[in-house]
């Protein structure tokens, strides 16, 4: 769909409110009493506030309601947008439930099988996808599936990789800059207002999250921004756009390789996956001396190498733009294994003075 451009007037108006409501609504969490204690699989020593993330949703709710008012946003029905607010509404109820409670594995899953089948219930799946040598290929019926567990999978993805200050929030940030920039470029209009005001609305967490993390965004954040991220990825083949299908997926491929080894791993070795661990390669490297900040600013690169490469991609063929992975997952393996050389050389000395001790 063509952009009607967001008018300079009300681009500051828009990002400058969601960015102080941000602000203003993450401090009111830090007084809530919600927190975050420390337990033996935590990457924090001390009680911290958490569910940050209403912070995120509500200032987003927030310039979305002002986007709908100034018209940018007619285009949508409004069966569309009371089901897209109704499941993210749901979602984010269920994720502070869980932040203040806790929920199984089992209640967490049903949410988000449900909130996938609602989404794609209104129409908003992938319908197509580029393939080398294949060409473009419709998948009919197969697409409905593969978004459900599109929008399982990364809402998980999420999840799992919010373990660390700033490092879902600050690649999430950098992600909303490209998408912005790619979108702007290629006249896409949903993705281009949906990123632009996630932007503002994580900004405004973000500073109190990195580097000292003075509040953790939550199951509530983490989901909620794994939910819109993976909504995102349909607006391509639903908008008849330019924009490639693989942009999200490349924007967060780092998040994408961590969380599959990880768990294809634990899958392997026959351990429980969905309960929480120290066992992601972020942490790993946390571990293994490194800060939250030298692991979450290394995360930050990485995620600025795959922006660059995501605006890149969208002038390859469309059937091309999948090698557009290849260099990143060379980069992601080499990642791997220089982690898992460092552990070999703490772990075998250790071991080898436990013998000698036997």
């Amino acid at each position: 769909m063509p952009l009607k451009t967001l008018l300079p007037f009300d681009m500051i108006c828009m990002g400058l409110s969601v960015f102080g409501l941000s602000i203003f609504l993450t401090r009111w969490m830090m007084r809530m009493g919600i927190h975050d204690h420390p337990v033996k699989r935590s990457s924090h020593t001390t009680p911290t506030p958490r569910s940050g993330g209403v912070a995120i949703a509500l200032s987003f709710a927030g310039g979305i309601l002002f986007l709908l008012a100034r018209q940018y946003l007619s285009y949508i029905s409004l069966t569309r947008l009371i089901t897209l607010g109704g499941a993210i509404g749901v979602t984010c109820f269920f994720s502070l439930k869980d932040d203040i409670k806790g929920l199984s594995f089992l209640q967490k899953f049903i949410v988000q099988a449900l909130t996938g089948c609602a989404i794609v219930m209104v129409g908003l799946s992938i319908s197509e996808i580029p393939l080398p040598y294949f060409g473009v290929v419709p998948l009919k019926a197969l697409g409905g599936v593969l978004s459900v567990f599109w929008i399982i999978f990364f809402m998980n993805v999420f999840n799992f990789m919010d373990g660390l200050n700033g490092l879902a929030s600050g690649v999430s940030i950098i992600a909303s800059l490209f998408c912005t920039i790619i979108s702007f470029l290629f006249m896409e209009q949903s993705m281009f207002y949906l990123s632009l005001t996630l932007f503002f609305a994580t900004l405004g967490f973000f500073i109190f999250n990195f580097p000292r993390g003075k509040i953790f965004m939550g199951d509530v954040g983490s989901q909620f921004l794994g939910l819109i991220w993976s909504i995102m990825l349909f607006i391509p083949t639903q908008e008849l756009s330019p924009i490639s299908i693989y942009t999200i997926p490349l924007l967060f491929f780092s998040f994408i390789y961590d969380v599959s080894i990880t768990v294809g791993r634990r899958i392997w070795n026959k351990e429980s996956f969905w309960l929480a661990h120290r066992t992601h390669l972020f942490q790993l490297l946390n571990r293994l001396g490194y800060s939250h900040k030298q692991v979450t600013c290394l995360h930050l690169c990485m995620a600025m190498l795959q922006g660059m490469g995501a605006i890149w991609m969208q002038y390859l063929e469309p059937t091309h733009q999948i090698f557009m992975f290849i260099p990143y997952f060379v980069l992601m393996v080499g990642y791997h294994a220089w982690i898992f050389r460092a552990l070999k050389k703490r772990i075998l000395p250790y071991r080898k003075k436990r013998k000698k001790k036997k």
